[in-house]
């Protein structure tokens, strides 16, 4: 991971390993302002399983709500990964005790949950990754 730090924001860059099966969902690079599925970039929050293609993720503010962790697809995985952008960021009481009643969940960077996600994904399970970014808010494509 390269860490560039200015008097304006902190940057966060990696590059992620590839994975030989071609089956699995791969993220390939992860920075600050955006994320590399294959040949998409995305520059938005959003969500990805291992069952499900990349999707927008509404986040009504610059934290995660219980609003929009009810906007995620949970009963179809085992295990949810919540990035919370270049700094780690506590869920609410009210999330962690909807989350905890339904699925076992983590709550990382999103460089850090990107990451987990590959490998846990490599290794067949069904899992669900949610991020926020601290850049813009489009897709690029």
């Amino acid at each position: 991971m390269i860490r560039i730090i200015s008097s304006i924001t902190e940057i966060q860059h990696m590059k992620i390993a590839s994975q030989d099966n071609p089956d699995i969902v791969k993220i390939t690079q992860v920075s600050s302002f955006h994320i590399d599925i294959g040949e998409i970039q995305f520059a938005q929050p959003f969500f990805l399983g291992t069952t499900h293609p990349a999707t927008s993720w509404v986040i009504d503010s610059d934290k995660i709500t219980i609003n929009a962790i009810e906007r995620l697809p949970l009963e179809e995985y085992e295990l949810l990964l919540l990035g919370t952008g270049n700094k780690y960021i506590r869920l609410e009481n009210e999330c962690v005790n909807f989350l905890g009643s339904i699925i076992p969940f983590e709550v990382m960077t999103t460089i850090s949950a990107c990451r987990t996600f590959n490998i846990v994904a490599g290794e067949g399970r069904k899992v669900l990754l949610a991020v926020h970014l601290n850049g813009g808010s489009k897709i690029l494509g």
